[in-house]
């Protein structure tokens, strides 16, 4: 009777071994082929771009981004942009800010043109404290700084053939959280009310939260394969300021003509100049790509 238990454990032990062994082996054979296939650029081919940014408002703004595809003609999109030194006037005083976006990247025309609708988020005290250091203002570098402090919806479009090029971006930064504390609260004294940039010696707005709309439009015409020319126009101002009545304004409107480098090796320069519309001062935008 021992004998018979004996045997029929053993049995039931050796069956459980190899029954594990089977299921471990196929569960590692599902496991490699969803691997496999989600790694495989064939059915989903990757693109990423490193971009190295400057510009005479936000300062140098490196990004990273690029989309994976899910079909023929649509792909999971993402970017990642760091804000080293927001140092125009009225803002940060070499804050970092941090922008994470996701969304859909939709080619059309035989991916001539694609279509970017996005989600992002900002991490930083930009949105959400109004900190930094602001002219005769209440605000401090000492600010909090806080992750999600602010969503931003936006959508970029490009067109590329070869003779023409386009893009544009449009993006609103919507705070969704305070930690600075509430608004001034007070009048803003203004030598210009209602037009250009108000943030001057009087200026008497403090903490709070405040809301921006960013957008920018540029078109031009490829000489040949290396370089290209054009124009840009880019906004900046601010929809909603809560520390002080008055407080929104435009920051810069910037127009200028553009020349791009195409290189070999999936890499681009491109510089543009121009005019502030705002301040009537001169701009200047540079960036290098480098695609994977």
């Amino acid at each position: 009777m021992d004998m018979l238990v004996g045997r029929k454990v053993w049995s039931w032990v050796l069956g459980a071994a190899l029954l594990a062994c089977g299921w471990g082996g196929a569960s590692g054979e599902v496991r490699a082929g969803t691997t496999d296939d989600l790694m495989d650029t064939t059915k989903h081919p990757v693109s990423v771009t490193m971009a190295m940014q400057a510009d005479s408002f936000f300062g140098f703004n490196p990004a990273v981004y690029g989309t994976y595809g899910l079909t023929d003609n649509i792909a999971l999109a993402f970017n990642f942009t760091y804000w080293t030194m927001i140092s125009g006037v009225g803002v940060h005083d070499n804050n970092p800010w941090l922008e994470t976006d996701v969304g859909l990247n939709f080619t059309f025309l035989e991916k001539r043109l694609s279509v970017t609708p996005m989600i992002g988020f900002v991490h930083g005290q930009l949105l959400s404290s109004r900190g930094g250091f602001f002219p005769n203002g209440g605000g401090s570098v000492a600010e909090r700084t806080t992750a999600f402090e602010g969503a931003v919806p936006n959508i970029t479009a490009n067109y590329l053939d070869n003779r023409f090029e386009g893009e544009f971006y449009m993006g609103y930064y919507k705070a969704i959280r305070s930690e600075g504390g509430s608004g001034g609260g007070g009048a803003i004294s203004c030598a210009n009310p209602g037009g250009t940039n108000c943030l001057g010696p009087a200026q008497a707005g403090g903490r709070g939260t405040w809301d921006f709309l960013h957008y920018w439009v540029s078109g031009g015409v490829r000489v040949n394969s290396i370089w290209s020319l054009g124009a840009h126009y880019e906004h900046l101002l601010t929809t909603r300021d809560s520390s002080a009545p008055g407080a929104a304004q435009d920051y810069y409107r910037w127009i200028g003509p553009y020349v791009e480098m195409k290189l070999p090796g999936a890499m681009a320069f491109r510089f543009t100049v121009g005019k502030d519309l705002t301040d009537n001062q001169d701009f200047y935008k540079l960036k290098f790509t480098k695609t994977f």
